[in-house]
């Protein structure tokens, strides 16, 4: 920055125009503070005009270095690397204040976690953990960011599977609020409203002794429908037709456990024929065929 400084202190515009540093620093102090700020600054003159430019470019620099960040972040995400090249490269901004970086950490070890290759029982705990300590301080730095309640309510999920039915359970209200913030902040994320369609389809499905718990620890146990959990998954639909594959799976599964053989046969279809690009997709279109098969026969009995 003092290299900053002496551009200006000796550029041909200070020279020409005005009869000293002096002149000219308190004239660019004049033009770029606001008025209540001026008087404290040209009392120092080019020590309080070069503070402040030190102060607002270094900021504007780590500005700029977040959005390289956030950029190559989302390139990578959307390639077809390892994604432990998302996480490595995620993990060294573990400490920054910016909420946006700090989901897509925890979605990368996340997905790292679930998706990783030579990941071991103990790598996948403690990235689950990561992932969930970095959503969480996401969330305290920026209650009003959308991929952080998205996040947290995710990575609770996953934290309950290792702490308990218990605890996953007693988590079911916080998760479902903050998917549902999620999807207040920002419409038109259609994975949203298929997070909330797997919390309505978990809970309508929910075994008795699931349902015994939770009425011990809720006055009003967490409950739902399959008709709520279609209308979740539809809304992601209209959101982004034919955007996930799993999606077409568990609206065709949900028409088919309300009786809609026509609807269930519909988006069963989509998802066996959905162009498989990942171990989900192919899993997703075993399961849609497994589906149709039992609905052809049901037809035919």
């Amino acid at each position: 920055m003092a290299g900053l400084r002496s551009i200006i202190l000796r550029s041909p515009l200070c020279r020409r125009c005005f009869t000293s540093k002096v002149s000219f620093l308190r004239s660019i102090s004049h033009a770029m503070l606001p008025k209540s700020k001026i008087f404290g600054y040209t009392l120092f003159t080019g020590f309080g005009i070069t503070w402040y430019l030190d102060r607002n470019l270094s900021i504007y620099a780590k500005d700029l270095s977040d959005v390289n960040i956030l950029k190559e972040a989302d390139n990578l995400y959307t390639s077809e690397n390892d994604p432990r090249e998302l996480y490595n490269f995620l993990i060294k901004y573990e400490d920054s204040a910016n909420a946006d970086i700090l989901w897509r950490l925890a979605r990368s070890a996340r997905d790292l976690a679930l998706t990783g290759t030579d990941v071991s029982s103990d790598e996948k705990k403690a990235l689950t953990y990561k992932a969930f300590e970095v959503a969480k301080r996401g969330l305290e730095i920026d209650d009003r960011n959308w991929g952080c309640h998205k996040w947290y309510a995710i990575v609770l999920g996953d934290v309950g599977d290792y702490e308990g039915t218990k605890i996953k359970i007693s988590n079911a209200y916080v998760i479902k609020e903050h998917l549902e913030k999620a999807l207040e902040l920002n419409p038109k994320d259609a994975t949203t409203a298929h997070c909330i369609g797997v919390w309505c389809k978990v809970f309508a499905e929910l075994p008795w002794y699931q349902q015994k718990m939770a009425s011990i620890l809720f006055a009003a146990p967490p409950s739902s429908s399959y008709e709520e959990a279609i209308e979740m998954f539809q809304h992601a639909e209209n959101i982004d037709p034919n955007f996930y594959s799993v999606n077409l799976l568990e609206l065709g599964y949900c028409y088919k456990m309300v009786g809609d053989t026509k609807r269930a046969m519909l988006y069963l279809g989509k998802a066996a024929k959905y162009p498989s690009v990942n171990d989900e997709d192919r899993d997703a279109a075993i399961k849609a065929d497994k589906l149709l098969a039992e609905l052809l026969a049901q037809s035919k009995a």
